[in-house]
């Protein structure tokens, strides 16, 4: 399912790439804050961090100038959530890889749509420096990956992690710099040895704290 996956998405993805996309993150939170005295410092204990997307992508193939009746949609939802438990230490919930992140299901013009599903546990410790603005922060990450299509399933336990560093941008926003390492369990029921794929990443993410 996964070989089939990123086969498909590669072949679509060098022609005509069509994508709106609907991101949000908490800036409502943000926004409807201003008015409200922020008392609390990002990394201590009580603050809550949340951060997410929405997004539909839509791929086209074409050849010679001719526009494919056949085409990829991929619909993705990845909330991610985290609560300061103590000041540094932050027990979250994640949605894995950046690339069909949380919940993601990918319909074809053609034949079965494949389910992608992930969910991770994702504690982690920031260091608070004395500048108030910059936060390095190291996370563990491990959680449950599954990829569905019709009557097939591969899933299994992933993990790894993500270090980085966040740096407060202004009231309540966070610009986060990291790289994440993950190793991704996808096995058919019954297998012993381990299938998937190890993926590395290096981003920038935004959130919000309140």
């Amino acid at each position: 399912l996964l070989q089939h996956f990123f086969t498909e998405v590669d072949m679509r993805s060098r022609y005509l790439y069509k994508n709106f996309i609907i991101l949000f993150s908490l800036f409502l939170v943000v926004f409807l804050s201003n008015g409200i005295a922020q008392d609390k410092l990002f990394a201590t204990k009580g603050v809550l961090e949340l951060a997410g997307t929405v997004s539909y992508s839509n791929f086209t193939m074409v050849s010679n100038g001719e526009t494919s009746d056949d085409d990829l949609s991929i619909f993705t939802l990845a909330p991610q959530i985290g609560y300061f438990i103590t000041d540094g230490f932050e027990l979250g919930i994640g949605t894995g890889i950046a690339l069909v992140p949380g919940y993601s299901v990918l319909s074809p013009s053609e034949g079965e749509s494949t389910n992608f599903f992930q969910l991770f546990l994702a504690p982690s410790y920031n260091l608070r420096t004395e500048n108030k603005s910059i936060y390095p922060f190291l996370e563990a990450q491990i959680g449950y990956t599954s990829v569905s299509s019709g009557d097939n399933t591969d899933s299994g336990l992933s993990y790894g992690g993500r270090v980085g560093v966040k740096l407060v941008a202004a009231n309540n926003f966070l610009i986060t710099f990291s790289g994440q390492y993950l190793l991704i369990t996808l096995n058919e029921e019954g297998e012993d040895e381990r299938d998937g794929i190890n993926y590395l990443t290096i981003g920038v993410g935004v959130s919000g704290f309140f």
